[in-house]
């Protein structure tokens, strides 16, 4: 998982430029006499539709905040140093996986202004990331230093929300000790925020915006475990996956490989295995003995495995692995005396870890098995691996299954599609816009697919859900829906009057609802037989929408590039007739997924506070969407970009409009208005309608213009 980086946040010149209060440094001249100031902010706003879609799309610009004439400041800096290593941005701290872990955030509040100042201190849990912090049990401490760096007095400790006093110039280093009470997977992110409140801008300012008189800093904390991903595989006498019970001499070879592929070391760790009721393991003097091994990619000492005095289980303890490194098991085992064709012949491998003690295994917070579930004898896994990012310790024990028949059993799923789509469903046709359409065929011998329901064992599930979005540790995206999913039977990708509707409970549907009736009947439907398929329409919709302003009503969020990932996987219950459940291969895959991804019109405002004159060239590195600068006597020049994000030029954006209002506090400039590409309508002044008849899949159309701001009527 890509990690956060970090928010640093600064209330300097641009925010106490609104609050009359002096700088110093940088702090603009007075003009006209007057020694006020004031801001002006505003946005744009546009309208469209997309090809082939009747619904109306919106978004919003970015706010843009000019601030005329400087004034006060003061800053609120992380100086988290990065304890991570080999990450993207370099500002994660380490924080163990258990419960009650703790990490350090360090920050310095400043006082740059030229008053004394108080500043609250408030820390809050941030949204999209993975865990939150118990607030009630985080400690916040600061050393109070001088311009100099010379303490001044002790370190102190405060409660969340309580304050801090400092003189001009004077600083405070803040160590928060925040703790996360609960368990997490491995670089699981946690993100805090420390919020420092002026206390003097705040009762100063005619503007009560808290952006005005607040700044926030954003720390990252990466959880930090082992992971391991179990391989098992076994061999019989004869080469292959058949086990001849009628053969005294049959025996099963077996190979665990166990390899670390999280961020950190694990220490004296335990492998086993529980061998089912068909199987024994071979003990020494006994015919078809091989001693079992333990070898290790590292170099380090070999491990010994012992046997169970049934001969029923095997055992490796002690073990350390370093983060990469591999250990490898192996030993052989034999048909059980009482073994026969209904007997048990599949076990899973079992890695046992105490990541807290690293003493033992015998109390482990890890326990992870090799076929990434949970066994029908009650064993309940318990590990740090994280669900969307599947690769990252992948347990494989597809390979590790022997079987006594002559059946084979193969179910195969044809591969999902990626579609871009509005960030509104069209109300007409949308199953043909947004239905993705797969085909389930099985591809065994001798074996009837999905004839049962239930908990019966020859019952197979549908499983269809969202695994992952745009927002890691987070699934399922709020405006991307499964709104049906049907027997698409004609395969036109809509839903049609007669065909089959399937109800699931928890994204979890019958196969054999899908397939026809026994022939007769109304009640039974007879499952999928050798080489028959059946079609399976899924359609997705969509509710997003395009705000780049976080104060606006639309929900404060800008959906365009979300995604959400469908994962389909086919869920075979049990053995059938003996043969063990059928595993996924590139031939007869067993999952697939399709992505779906709002794209739209992206609405950016930007601005350059110089000297007025000619537009600044649309390519220009001097736009900005941050805070500017500038006197009474400049001009405002503002930039519209509006993107249509398709990839697919098919999506054209038609009768795109683009509007802006200005603020009273400024004056459209006549004759500064250019359009790009050429605008079909406009109508300027201090509102701006800008009309495009179309704007092609990856393309951008471009509004400049100028506005000069006026004092009259608005100092302090």
């Amino acid at each position: 998982m890509k990690s956060n980086t970090f928010n640093y946040s600064m209330l300097a010149v641009g925010v106490a430029a609104v609050m009359g209060l002096s700088t110093g440094a940088n702090a603009a001249t007075p003009t006209g006499g007057t020694s006020g100031s004031f801001n002006v902010t505003n946005k744009a706003t546009a309208s469209y539709t997309v090809a082939g879609s009747d619904a109306p799309q919106s978004a919003e610009s970015n706010v843009v905040t000019v601030n005329v004439k400087e004034t006060g400041s003061f800053s609120l800096i992380s100086t988290v140093v990065d304890d991570v290593k080999d990450d993207d941005f370099g500002k994660d701290r380490a924080i163990n996986a258990q419960a009650s872990s703790t990490v350090d955030f360090t920050h310095t509040l400043t006082n740059g202004g030229n008053v004394n100042d108080t500043y609250k201190i408030t820390l809050a849990n941030a949204g999209g990331d993975n865990f939150d912090y118990n607030l009630s049990n985080s400690v916040i401490k600061y050393q109070k230093v001088n311009a100099a760096g010379t303490n001044i007095g002790g370190e102190v400790t405060i409660a969340n929300n309580d304050s801090i006093a400092l003189a001009p110039g004077e600083k405070a280093l803040i160590t928060v000790t925040a703790q996360a009470d609960t368990k997490r997977v491995a670089d699981a992110n946690g993100i805090l925020t420390v919020t420092a409140e002026s206390t003097y801008l705040k009762a100063n300012t005619a503007n009560t915006a808290p952006a005005n008189y607040t700044a926030v800093n954003t720390d990252n904390a990466l959880t930090k475990t082992p992971i391991y991903a179990i391989t098992k595989s076994a061999t019989t006498n004869l080469g292959n996956k058949n086990f001849d019970l009628n053969n005294t001499d049959a025996f099963v070879d077996y190979t665990i490989t166990v390899k670390n592929e999280g961020n950190i070391s694990g220490t004296a760790i335990s492998i086993s295995d529980d061998l089912p009721s068909g199987l024994v393991a071979i003990a020494s003097g006994q015919q078809n003995y091989k001693a079992p091994s333990v070898t290790t990619s590292n170099g380090s000492a070999v491990g010994t495995a012992i046997l169970s005095n049934s001969n029923k289980t095997i055992t490796v303890a002690g073990q350390n692995i370093k983060v990469g490194e591999t250990i490898t098991v192996t030993f052989r085992a034999k048909k059980a005396t009482d073994a026969t064709s209904s007997s048990l012949f599949t076990n899973y491998a079992v890695v046992r870890d105490n990541t807290n003690s690293d003493a033992n295994a015998n109390t482990p917070d890890i326990i992870d098995r090799s076929d990434d579930g949970v066994t029908p004898g009650g064993l309940t896994e318990s590990t740090y691996e994280n669900t969307a990012t599947p690769l990252i310790g992948k347990d494989d024990n597809t390979n590790a299954t022997v079987t006594t028949t002559n059946q084979t059993r193969a179910i195969a799923i044809t591969p999902g599609a990626n579609k871009e789509v509005a960030l509104v469903t069209p109300t007409t046709n949308n199953e043909v816009a947004n239905t993705y359409t797969y085909t389930i065929t099985n591809n065994g011998t001798d074996i009837t697919e999905a004839a049962g329901t239930g908990d019966n064992d020859s019952s197979v599930k549908l499983s269809i859900k969202p695994t992952a979005t745009r927002n890691n540790g987070i699934i399922d995206d709020p405006n991307i829906n499964i709104t049906r999913v049907y027997v698409d039977a004609n395969n036109n990708g809509k839903f049609d009057t007669g065909e089959t509707e399937l109800v699931g409970v928890n994204g979890i549907y019958e196969l054999n609802a899908a397939t026809p009736f026994v022939t007769g009947s109304t009640t039974t439907r007879k499952g999928l037989a050798p080489g028959e398929s059946v079609k399976i329409g899924v359609q997705v919709t969509t509710s997003g929408e395009g705000s780049n302003d976080p104060n606006s009503p639309q929900a404060n969020v800008n959906n365009i590039g979300d995604f959400e990932t469908l994962t389909l996987s086919i869920q075979p219950k049990g053995p059938v007739n003996g043969t063990a459940v059928p595993t996924s291969t590139s031939d007869n895959p067993l999952s697939t997924t399709s992505t779906t991804t709002m794209q739209g019109v992206n609405l950016a405002k930007y601005q350059i506070a110089a000297d007025c004159g000619a537009n600044p060239a649309v390519s220009s590195a001097a736009w900005s969407i941050n805070n500017a600068t500038a006197t009474a006597a400049q001009c405002i020049f503002y930039k519209l970009e509006a993107k249509n994000t398709f990839t697919d030029t098919a999506k054209v954006i038609n009768n795109l409009v683009v509007s802006d209002t200005l603020d009273d506090k400024l004056t459209y400039q006549a004759n500064s208005f250019s359009a790009s590409p050429t605008a079909t309508n406009q109508s300027l002044g201090q509102t701006i309608k800008v009309t495009f008849a179309t704007v092609n899949a990856g393309t951008t159309a471009n509004v400049v213009f100028s506005a000069k701001p006026s004092q009259t009527g608005t100092n302090q």
